[in-house]
């Protein structure tokens, strides 16, 4: 049996990426090498994704976003649960710096690029943007941090589903795009609009488990990894069935991500006129997050692998 990319219907979705994405990137790795996140060897191709999640946001507050995500790459591929290679940080210190009550230093070089990267991103954020957003922002961080550090263990597809909805980092790329259009959710809008939680949900775990399926040539080595929970739940019968199934995992929750949009769509209508154009504008930013998810992936070299599951992203 034969997969491609095209099995998943995030592929129908339109590509979008930033006008000005030349100039962000640039910027930002004047600044994240300054700071001492980029590692060329290990993940020179994730870059380009903000531009990707983005795609009409001011020039400043997306050289921000890049930053962060160079920090938090760097984060996951030097001391991921299936990359560290005996460095370990300390999670309070990282969770201290981020809130800004203080700074550390370390005598290893990468983990004090480390601790030294968080605090300068957490405070370009901070002084930007509401305290109730920072407050948000900090828990999807922390959950993804507090989940990333370690190994949890799971026994079915849906144990490992629950993780991976906080493993896979996508809370803080949605929760970011309140930050990045000056368009927050405030909690007078979610007690409206509650389905925006759901939402948020739906468009994480699209984010997450399709990277598993991109990512899985890389990634066969490790629990983690929607394939292998199927697996290793035996809740599938072999490799393609667990191929198989993982795809129309994805696509369920795409479609069902669809139908929540709508209901919010409609549900929107009852909202004041300033509201109403924030909600608006968020679901039109939560989808070009759904279409990067394809797009990105597609298009990054990052994913290319001889034994890539997908025919079509093969070399």
């Amino acid at each position: 049996m034969k997969f491609t990319s095209n099995c998943l219907t995030i592929s129908k979705t339109k590509l979008k990426t930033h006008k000005d994405a030349s100039l962000i990137l640039k910027k930002a790795k004047s600044i994240s090498k300054e700071l001492g996140v980029i590692d060329d060897d290990l993940y020179k191709h994730h870059t380009t994704m903000t531009n990707y999640l983005y795609v009409d946001a001011p020039i400043n507050k997306m050289v921000n976003a890049v930053v962060t995500y160079d920090v938090l790459y760097f984060l996951d591929d030097f001391f991921g649960e299936d990359t560290n290679k005996g460095l370990l940080v300390d999670l309070k210190k990282v969770l201290a710096i981020w809130a800004g009550n203080t700074q550390y230093s370390d005598s290893n070089t990468k983990i004090d690029n480390l601790y030294k990267s968080i605090f300068y991103i957490s405070n370009s954020i901070k002084k930007d943007s509401p305290s109730y957003f920072f407050n948000k922002y900090t828990q999807s961080i922390t959950e993804h941090l507090s989940y990333s550090l370690k190994s949890i263990p799971y026994t079915t597809v849906d144990e490992y589903i629950a993780i991976r909805l906080y493993t896979g980092g996508m809370f803080p790329v949605i929760d970011l795009i309140e930050y990045i259009h000056s368009i927050y959710i405030s909690p007078e809008i979610l007690n409206k609009v509650s389905l925006i939680k759901k939402l948020r949900e739906q468009c994480a775990l699209i984010g997450a488990l399709s990277n598993d399926l991109f990512s899985y040539a890389k990634e066969k080595h490790s629990n983690y990894n929607l394939i292998n929970a199927y697996l290793l739940s035996n809740e599938a019968d072999n490799y393609n069935d667990a191929v198989n199934k993982s795809i129309i995992k994805v696509n369920t929750i795409h479609s069902e991500f669809q139908l929540t949009l709508e209901r919010i769509v409609q549900k929107s209508t009852e909202l004041n006129p300033t509201h109403r154009a924030i909600v608006l504008k968020y679901i039109d930013a939560i989808n070009v997050i759904v279409s990067s998810s394809y797009h990105w992936q597609k298009s990054t070299k990052r994913y290319l692998h001889s034994e890539n599951i997908f025919e079509d992203m093969k070399v």
